[in-house]
């Protein structure tokens, strides 16, 4: 197996010559031979099962031979807008165009083009007008059934039809494409694979029929009901009608396991952006010296992807696995010392685990009250950082994602857990997100405190006072949340001033995410999982006028970097 990096040319040394190659990925994000980043993940599985894989990353979209320098691939295009929706990447909550991009060279904005899984396939259409297009990642996966689409105020169908790719894949991937590959490789068809999306001219037999997507693009009521029906089957076989076809909606794979992430993360990776580039790749500096111990989140928070992308399942990587990874970082020339990171994408919760083995058809763990089959053992995950400590070469291992402190409070030995995080793994804050203090905005985030943030709080100083320390709890807010007015944002900042001593300005406008619970309230002004209804700010006048309210005479309070949108 190579262990060079992937090429981004048929003229690096090493590299297959122009038209050799089986499977060319395509994405917005420049390109990282790092496991945070998807296009290095699944460019190494691929290479790792035998097929030749080059990347395009960044292609001049105003010129349609700049995705053709590889060739024709035998096999298919592999076409991704990066780790973010491309709209995610190019504006800000409040619509307005972002002036730098951390996944691209410099932090330069502009080289990722808006809607950039669409443009891409039409790039490619252009110049390869058969060969097959499978599209993945973030943008796709969360806009894989009808969605309501934030920068154009309105329900789009799903992005399989705009692109005519042949297959959609949605999640984290690696299984998928593997058998992508192979059926391609053999001249199988693509339906039935777990965990992806594709047209049919029939609905499959057994199938949960969901409301016309004509029907859902036009009335709210009917992606009301649509939305509904589509979050409760995830689990189940679903097809909806669409232009005489159906679009068939085959649910993940569940046998994905702790020995197929130890095998993904084990292959080899450069840790580093492909030596092409120049300058500095902000994104990159960001989490080179992190590792990803787990996928999956149990919380189910309304305006959250995670879930819909990854799961509510809890697949953690075994220690070994996770502490080899310590000791290539450990290696690196860029490395300092220090781990900034052994978590997941969202709070931590490894070694959670279900004792009824995930099979329940609860969408959230969390709410509206913890799950009895929900197993928290915080020991696991706290007996991975001492170990990772003590790997040569390292001095410090500290927590950088967020924790949900409510939720790790109720895990059996919490005191102990969190006595040797302040005194050992804490690097001067800790990231909390408790969102907002309002009932009605909690309940719509499908968000309620597992336990109260003020005894968090005072438990937490009580801590760093035993431990010698002075550390800060670091609360990541939002506004503009349906359920959220002024009064509920000027009510927040008052408690919040009072809890904390200080006024945050880590407070994030809340984006509609495609296909979130969030987003169809914001649309629709109703739940469509309780059908209570919610008031939503959505001009946008109004919109900045609450988002400001924290803004205003704050107090000066620890390492005060605004999330402001």
């Amino acid at each position: 197996m190579s262990s060079r990096f992937l090429p981004l040319s048929p003229d690096e040394p090493g590299a297959a010559k122009a038209g050799e190659y089986d499977v060319i990925l395509v994405s917005g994000d420049a390109y990282i031979d790092h496991p945070t980043f998807g296009p290095a993940i699944i460019g190494r599985v691929l290479e790792a099962a035998g097929y030749r894989v080059g990347i395009i990353a960044q292609p001049d979209v105003r010129d349609p031979q700049s995705i053709a320098i590889f060739g024709k691939p035998r096999l298919f295009f592999g076409i991704t807008a990066g780790n973010l929706d491309s709209l995610v990447a190019n504006y800000t909550s409040f619509l307005r165009r972002r002036s730098d991009d951390p996944f691209s060279a410099g932090g330069q904005a502009g080289a990722r083009p808006d809607r950039a899984v669409i443009v891409y396939s039409n790039l490619i259409r252009r110049v390869f007008k058969d060969t097959p297009l499978v599209i993945g990642g973030l943008e796709a996966s969360m806009r894989r059934v009808a969605h309501y689409d934030y920068w154009s105020n309105r329900v789009r169908r799903s992005i399989i039809e705009d692109t005519r790719a042949a297959i959609l894949v949605y999640g984290m991937g690696e299984r998928q494409v593997e058998e992508i590959a192979g059926r391609l490789a053999t001249g199988q068809a693509l339906d039935g694979i777990p965990g992806t999306v594709v047209m049919s001219k029939l609905a499959p037999d057994g199938a949960v029929v969901l409301p016309a997507e004509e029907d859902v693009m036009h009335s709210p009521e009917a992606l009301v009901h649509f939305y509904k029906l589509f979050y409760l089957n995830q689990a189940q076989l679903m097809a909806q009608p669409t232009g005489g076809r159906f679009l068939v909606h085959y649910p993940a794979d569940d046998r994905f396991s702790t020995a197929d992430l130890d095998r993904v993360y084990g292959l080899p990776f450069q840790r580093r952006p492909h030596p092409a580039y120049r300058q500095e790749i902000p994104a990159f500096a960001m989490i080179c010296c992190s590792v990803t111990a787990h996928r999956g989140c149990v919380s189910g928070c309304s305006f959250c992807a995670l879930g819909l992308h990854q799961g509510k399942k809890i697949i953690g990587r075994s220690p070994g696995s996770v502490l080899r990874e310590v000791q290539e970082i450990a290696r690196q020339s860029y490395f300092k010392g220090q781990i900034t990171d052994i978590g997941g994408p969202a709070a931590n919760m490894y070694g959670f685990s279900c004792r009824k083995n995930w099979q329940c058809r609860r969408e959230s763990c969390l709410f509206p009250k913890l799950c009895p089959s929900l197993n928290l053992d915080g020991e696991k995950w706290l007996d991975l950082l001492q170990r990772a400590s003590r790997v040569k070469g390292v001095v410090k291992v500290t927590v950088g994602s967020g924790l949900r402190h409510d939720l790790l409070m109720r895990a059996p030995g919490a005191e102990k857990l969190f006595e040797i995080l302040v005194r050992s793994h804490i690097s001067g804050q800790l990231k909390i997100a408790p969102e907002h203090t309002s009932p009605q905005v909690l309940q719509a985030m499908r968000k309620i405190p597992l336990s109260p943030l003020e005894d968090f709080i005072a438990f937490f100083k009580r801590l760093n006072v035993k431990a010698g320390k002075k550390q800060y709890l670091l609360p990541y807010l939002m506004s503009c949340h349906p359920g959220t007015g002024l009064k509920e944002m000027r009510e927040m900042k008052a408690e919040i001033k009072s809890l904390f001593g200080f006024i945050p300005e880590q407070v994030q406008a809340f984006l509609p995410l495609p296909m979130t619970l969030s987003s169809i309230i914001y649309y629709t002004g109703i739940d469509p999982l309780t059908g209570r209804a919610y008031p939503v700010e959505r001009d946008m006048t109004r919109r900045r006028q609450q988002h400001q309210v924290f803004f205003e005479d704050n107090m000066p309070g620890p390492n005060r970097s605004a999330r402001s949108g």
